[in-house]
Order: structure tokens, then sequence, then C-alpha cells
């Protein structure tokens, strides 16, 4: 009988898991809420900050503040109006559509769903919770 008990319960938490997928798991569906989530489910902690506009991109972007490095997310309507956009930013994000820019540290750039998101550093632990939940940089150096 606890065989039973016991199949069930792996069961059941596999269909919980199912239904509720992580931010990761949602890939187009992820925005900026789900990132937040997402980046402090992994255990990283992260501080909403001000606002950010930026000339190359074509919405207004949200700073956060992820271990301690400053991060600018970008949330567009939908999956493929942040596709085009990613793809004006250079392979190694000197230049996005006709504006070139002096980064003062490495940019990293990373697309997933409806969020262009930006840091600009090199601080190991940013990079890695945000590849953690983003996957790797499409662009950057």
């Amino acid at each position: 009988m606890s065989r039973i008990l016991a199949m069930a319960m792996v069961l059941s938490a596999g269909l919980a898991c199912a239904s509720n997928p992580t931010a990761h798991e949602r890939g187009a569906d992820l925005d900026y809420d789900g990132l937040v989530e997402a980046l402090r489910l992994g255990g990283t902690q992260v501080t909403p900050e001000a606002p950010v506009d930026q000339p190359f991109f074509s919405v207004p972007g949200r700073v956060i503040v992820v271990a301690g490095g400053s991060v600018q997310v970008f949330e567009y309507g939908g999956a493929p109006a942040a596709q085009t956009e990613a793809r004006r930013v250079s392979p190694d994000g000197s230049t996005i559509g006709t504006t070139f820019v002096t980064w003062m540290a490495p940019p990293h750039f990373y697309h997933r769903g409806r969020l262009i998101v930006l840091y600009v550093g090199d601080e190991a632990d940013v990079k890695s919770a945000l590849t953690g939940v983003l996957g790797p940089q499409f662009a950057g150096r």
C-alpha cells in the first residue's frame, strides 16, 4: 500500500509542476514580474529601482538591482516585437540600429519572451543570475 501512496505522491508532484511552470519554462510569457519572481526564486536579491529610457529602444524600461548590479529591463507588447528590436543590436553590443554606444563597462544583452534585458558590467553573480533565467546573452562582450 505504501508503494501506491508513494507513486501517487510522485505523480501529483509532477502534475503540480506541469500546471505551474516556472518563469524560465514559460518562455514567451516571461514578463517583468515573471523575471523578478524567477530571479528571487533562484535565490538572487532583486530590488526594483527607477524607470529608464534609452534612445535605442522603442519602449521605456525599468531598472532593477540584481545581486548588486544595475540591470535595465525593457518589456514589449509581445515576443515578436522584442525579437525585432533585439535584431537591431550588433553582436558585440556596440551599435543598436543606427546608434553607436560607448559603454562604461562591457554590455550584456539578454532576450527571452517579450523582454530585452541589458546589464552593463562584469560581475559574475549578476551574469549568472540573468543567464539562469534568460539563457545566454545574445549580444555583448
